[in-house]
């Protein structure tokens, strides 16, 4: 009866052959395709080849429409003494209100490579901007991870209950005879009841732990989750990853790649520049000052600029840009020493859960043998049902332990696999 009410509180044990396996690199890709941070990766391009069209039209003939109108205090003016001469000259003056509208185009000859410079920095940007995405979705393995091992054990403990509960429901069927007979009291058999009990409620406590780390699981990683999903444990090998590839570290690079690229477009700001134009108007008075008519014109040349004195201005920029690359390697060099204590941390952790798993094996053996004495002597009325579950639960809790503990090693060598940046 009592092992009916325990399945009945863990359906998953019912529909065993129903269940779904989940692997932790199911998450991880999960991570990289559904979770929102991922849909930047597609906005940073779009972005990017949006910007590149922008600058590819600096080779385009650019097309303006201009209009003036103006009104002047003075014109050009021409006075002749024409007294002494045979014949009379009239020199017209300017209207002092003049109009003028203009079509002008112009193109790019040669811009001293500002154009090319601008598009390496908008790469160098983009892919920086891609590496702090990856380096975020990345850091998101180490909550998922977290949660992953926490599902574990949580299923460990269920199932190492469930096994409790039922070994305690056959020791109290097999008294409860004794009871009837009069040669074991009542509140033995009392006693291994209130045990089931409690070991009822520590399954329902489970089983809302286990749901709040499946709702966690699935907000991080968009993945649709079932109670009979069933957890596997990451397949190791012996093999020991040495190299770091952490995305940070490739981020490091270049976010340095970026101040380059800034400093590249600096020096090009100082390169001539050539270009063409045309400019074709209608005005009052067009090309001939002298003239008020309306009339047509078009002015075609070339223009070279260059600044040749920018009073320090780019030694100075290049002096910041050396600045912040030099702040980047001091973040690099914090990241990585945080990164090898960590490393350390966890290689002491896994040293010493391999050494506690050799002395738990001693453990249960021993205190498996203590409870075999003690079933023993609850059998025989020499022993009280309290000494009986302390022993009971001593034995149970040193399976339990020595199965955390595997399950903790597992958890601490994924976590030095996720350190160094490797897949499992």
């Amino acid at each position: 009866m009592q092992l009916a009410l325990l399945l009945a509180v863990n359906p998953s044990t019912l529909n065993a052959q129903e269940q779904r396996l989940v692997t932790l690199p199911m998450f991880y890709q999960a991570l990289e395709e559904q979770n929102p941070i991922s849909a930047i990766k597609m906005a940073l391009d779009s972005a990017n080849a949006l910007q590149l069209k922008n600058l590819n039209t600096a080779y385009f003939p650019k097309l303006d429409l201009n209009a003036t109108a103006t009104w002047q205090s003075d014109v050009t003016s021409i006075d002749f003494n024409t007294q002494n001469l045979p014949f009379s000259i009239d020199v017209p003056s300017p209207d002092r209100d003049q109009y003028k509208a203009t079509i002008d185009i112009s193109q790019v000859i040669w811009d001293g490579g500002k154009t090319s410079a601008r598009k390496d920095l908008a790469f160098a940007q983009l892919k920086a901007e891609q590496g702090s995405i990856k380096s975020e979705i990345y850091n998101l393995r180490e909550r998922v991870n977290e949660a992953f091992f926490a599902i574990i054990l949580l299923e460990i403990s269920k199932e190492r209950l469930m096994l409790m509960a039922e070994e305690l429901t056959t020791r109290k069927e097999s008294l409860e005879s004794g009871v009837r007979e009069g040669v074991i009291l009542p509140s033995v058999v009392q006693s291994l009841q209130a045990e089931i009990l409690r070991l009822q409620q520590k399954l329902l406590e489970l089983d809302a732990q286990k749901a709040s780390l499946l709702k966690l699981l699935e907000k991080l990683t968009g993945v649709r989750l079932e109670n009979t999903d069933k957890f596997v444990q990451p397949e190791l090998t012996d093999e020991e990853p040495t190299s770091n590839y952490r995305p940070e570290i490739y981020n490091f690079a270049s976010r340095r790649e970026v101040f380059d690229a800034r400093s590249n477009l600096t020096s090009r700001m100082r390169m001539p520049a050539l270009a063409g134009f045309i400019s074709s108007g209608y005005g009052k008075p067009g090309l001939n000052m002298l003239s008020n008519e309306w009339n047509p014109f078009v002015v075609v040349g070339a223009k070279l600029s260059w600044n040749i004195w920018d009073w320090n201005y780019l030694r100075r920029e290049r002096e910041q840009f050396h600045v912040q690359k030099s702040i980047i390697n001091l973040r690099q060099r914090a990241f990585e020493d945080g990164l090898e204590s960590a490393l350390v941390a966890t290689e002491n952790q896994i040293e010493m859960l391999e050494q506690q798993l050799i002395l738990d094996t001693q453990v249960t053996t021993l205190l498996d043998e203590v409870k075999k004495r003690s079933e023993s002597m609850l059998a025989n009325g020499t022993i009280t049902s309290s000494e009986f579950l302390g022993d009971f639960n001593a034995a149970a809790r040193a399976k339990l332990d020595m199965e955390y503990r595997k399950i903790l090693l597992i958890k601490e060598k994924v976590n030095r696999i996720y350190l160094l940046g490797t897949n499992l």
